[in-house]
């Protein structure tokens, strides 16, 4: 019994070793290989495009909070009514009207101007959020077309690389036929031609992976080149197409643009505003000589906006001009960003049901073709030209797919980075 019981402990202890080991050993190759997901972390934090959008966006921060304020004070110093020729030029204190002046200016803008300006400050601090919004989503839409680029071009690769093995396993069986007589060195010689054909292929292949590479470490510096964990579901979208098509104001991209619309208004109000004065204040004290009295000055300035029609009714002109034309432009950009929508839509179902077809009948029929070609051959019904031509066309095919899903993917992700993602921090 005692013996059952530590056969029993041995195995527990085995199971648990063997769980422990295939653990560590998972683990271990999770962090050998880059993830789509830790692609776009990595990307977005050491992205230099969004460091520089934060960093105007602290920037507008901190000229918002003293946009509405006051104009410094001007301090002024100065010598008044000091003689210029006779007996006492340029001599102070001899002089009743000579004064030695310090004194103080003060500006008051009208209210409204300075409402007005806080008012563009604000403005001009939200374009800045809706481009960093922007430049986050546009990053994040950059990263996952490289990382799909790079995958795909890797996984065509492995399909090209899958029929130059075979050819190589193929020409060192048909050498052997070749010796013993069975096959003609003509079909030999045919062999190796489609065999460095496919070679010749794999290293043109290689230039494809090594640019993509070279595209996604432009993101991810040295982690690009690690091998690529399995892609997302590129079959669904986050994102219902009804909320992509419906809402369009919603999307960064068009929300930078309604952002430089309210900034173009609110320029207009501003140069509206310019007819009304502004006025200011100056106070000084000056000193004369020992036997005169000191004086104190209370001056107020007013601006007169003096033939507005020249001046400014045509800044007005000119403001209003320019907001037409930010509308204009923005109303463009919906247009055409809706048109983009759309098209990448159609791109991403096309691509969808290509993809569905190819793994449901195109892939089969071809690997079938394969087997009966090869069956025909190996049963002395068939002839070796067959074999290698429904290969190829086996391998084709199977690029062709890759080819499919990669448009899925691509189209994947610029309809799935349209809108920021809830993850984003």
């Amino acid at each position: 019994m005692l013996s059952r019981f530590k056969v029993r402990l041995t195995r527990i202890g085995f199971d648990f070793v063997s769980l422990v080991a295939v653990l560590a050993f998972s683990v271990a190759r999770a962090q050998d290989t880059l993830s789509f997901s830790e692609a776009l972390r990595l990307g977005e934090k050491n992205s230099l495009r969004i460091e520089a959008q934060r960093a105007a966006l602290a920037a507008s921060d901190a000229l918002t909070a003293r946009a509405g304020e006051l104009p410094d004070p001007k301090l002024q110093l100065g010598i008044e009514n000091l003689p210029a020729d006779g007996s006492d030029r340029f001599r102070i204190g001899t002089d009743f009207m000579t004064m030695r002046k310090i004194g103080l200016m003060q500006e008051f803008p009208n209210g409204e101007k300075r409402r007005l300006r806080g008012e563009r400050a604000a403005r001009e601090r939200d374009l800045e959020a809706a481009g960093l919004a922007a430049q986050r989503v546009g990053v994040r839409r950059d990263i996952a077309l490289a990382w799909f680029d790079l995958y795909f071009a890797r996984k065509s690769r492995d399909a090209i690389a899958e029929l130059v093995r075979d050819f190589e396993l193929q020409l060192d069986t048909l050498s052997a036929a070749v010796s013993s007589g069975k096959q003609t060195s003509a079909d030999a010689i045919a062999l190796r031609g489609m065999l460095e054909n496919a070679r010749d292929r794999l290293i043109e292949q290689d230039r494809t992976i090594a640019r993509a590479q070279y595209v996604l470490a432009v993101w991810l510096r040295d982690s690009a080149a690690l091998p690529l964990d399995s892609p997302p579901d590129t079959a669904k979208l986050d994102h219902a197409p009804q909320v992509l098509i419906g809402d369009m104001k919603t999307h960064p991209e068009l929300r930078v643009l309604d952002q430089r619309e309210a900034l173009a208004e609110t320029d207009v109000s501003l140069a509206v505003n310019s007819k009304r004065p502004d006025w200011s204040v100056q106070l000084s004290y000056a000193q004369r000589g020992p036997e005169f009295s000191n004086m104190v000055s209370v001056m107020v300035s007013v601006d007169l906006p003096w033939e507005a029609a020249k001046r400014q009714d045509r800044d007005i002109a000119a403001k209003r001009l320019i907001a037409d034309q930010v509308r204009a432009q923005a109303e463009d950009a919906r247009r055409m960003h809706e048109a983009e929508l759309f098209s990448m839509y159609a791109d991403w179902q096309t691509a969808s049901k290509r993809t569905e077809r190819f793994n449901a009948l195109l892939l089969p029929l071809a690997n079938d073709r394969v087997q009966a070609v090869l069956a025909a051959y190996r049963g002395g019904r068939g002839e070796l030209a067959a074999v290698l031509d429904a290969r190829r066309a086996a391998t084709e095919t199977r690029l062709a797919a890759v080819q499919v899903e990669s448009e899925r993917a691509r189209a994947w992700a610029k309809l799935n980075f349209l809108l920021p993602h809830g993850d984003q921090p």
